[in-house]
């Protein structure tokens, strides 16, 4: 049994998912098939999110606070009210999202309530490519979305920053999707981009593109400082704390729930039976016996799943956002 880490846990970042639904139906994604659910695919209410940041912060440090997880955040009507209540704490606030509904006088007040970075997935790098892979003929808008949201980023002297994200859809063809990406996105847009290979989100997703097997080692992710928290969870409950963002879709989302702060407190999650019985299998490698880990392509190390950015700062391994000190490998048991 590994020790409970209560005494020293500084936690850098909280992906916490405003809205688990979604408005596109990509190939990649477990949304689309065989789909989350509606348990999952709900609403987190505001007095929830609010009512977790407060347990957590400052007792468990001033972490980076994602609002994504896997729903689209944008969905959320209200979005800025969550940007705000994170900002009124002092945090960092990021979301990754689809950028299809991210214009107007919506994106103005996702912009004026104060969100740090905003990543667009941009699946694709030509309007076919897209449309094949988001299963939605929308390349030119979001182009045009993110034209818009630079301008008023410069206008209103928003600190925000912007980014782009492709995943490689055909490892064959690696080295020419990163030029026609480079042409077709990121020069046109004058954005920093991330483009990395696909993965197969804990064995819920068939990759077309599967990673290179070696022997199996832990991610890391059961001992980092930071907790994925999703907008719904069990039937009639919000806010479930699942291991990391990967878990996404049956069978493991479900199999993957490590309590709900809807109504547990964070210290009855995180220092709980099903959170130690995960650090303890990750310790001791016995993956197979945890059903959302077992076939999770994380396990094993590929250096090359970043493929290229022109984010100088980007390193393998690092999440977004939480400086140098926050690399995953780090935190790995027995390396």
């Amino acid at each position: 049994m590994i020790t409970k880490p209560q005494q020293n846990l500084i936690l850098k970042r909280i992906v916490m998912e405003v809205f688990g639904g979604c408005n596109y139906t990509c190939q990649m994604c477990p949304q689309t098939n065989p789909g989350r659910g509606k348990s999952w695919t709900r609403k987190m209410p505001l007095s929830n999110f609010t009512k977790i940041l407060d347990q957590i912060v400052p007792k468990y440090g001033k972490p980076q606070i994602n609002l994504e997880g896997s729903g689209e955040p944008t969905m959320a009507k209200d979005l800025p009210d969550y940007i705000k209540a994170v900002k009124d704490r002092g945090l960092k606030c990021f979301m990754y999202c689809n950028g299809a509904r991210l214009n107007g006088d919506f994106m103005k007040k996702v912009i004026d309530s104060g969100i740090d970075f905003i990543r667009f997935s941009i699946i694709g790098y030509n309007k076919e490519k897209y449309a094949k892979w988001m299963n939605v003929d929308n390349f030119e808008l979001i182009k045009k979305n993110i034209v818009e949201l630079k301008n008023y980023i410069k206008a209103s002297a928003s600190k925000c920053e912007v980014s782009t994200y492709h995943l490689i859809t055909d490892n064959s063809q690696l080295k020419n999707e990163v030029e026609l990406y480079k042409n077709n996105v990121i020069e046109e847009l004058g954005v920093t981009s991330y483009i990395w290979k696909m993965h197969n989100w804990s064995g819920n997703y068939s990759n077309p593109n599967p990673r290179s097997k070696s022997s199996r080692k832990s991610c890391g992710r059961p001992f980092a400082p930071e907790i994925t928290i999703r907008a719904g969870g069990a039937e009639g409950r919000t806010a479930a704390m699942v291991p990391c963002c990967q878990t996404l879709g049956p069978p493991n989302e479900e199999k993957s729930i490590l309590g709900h702060l809807d109504e547990e407190s964070f210290e009855e999650v995180y220092f709980g039976e099903r959170y130690e019985e995960l650090r303890s299998a990750h310790t001791e490698k016995d993956f197979d016996k945890i059903d959302y880990c077992k076939d999770c392509d994380f396990l094993y190390e590929d250096p090359e799943v970043l493929v290229w950015s022109n984010d100088k700062s980007a390193k393998l391994n690092n999440m977004l956002g939480t400086g140098d000190d926050f690399i995953l490998t780090e935190y790995v048991p027995n390396k």
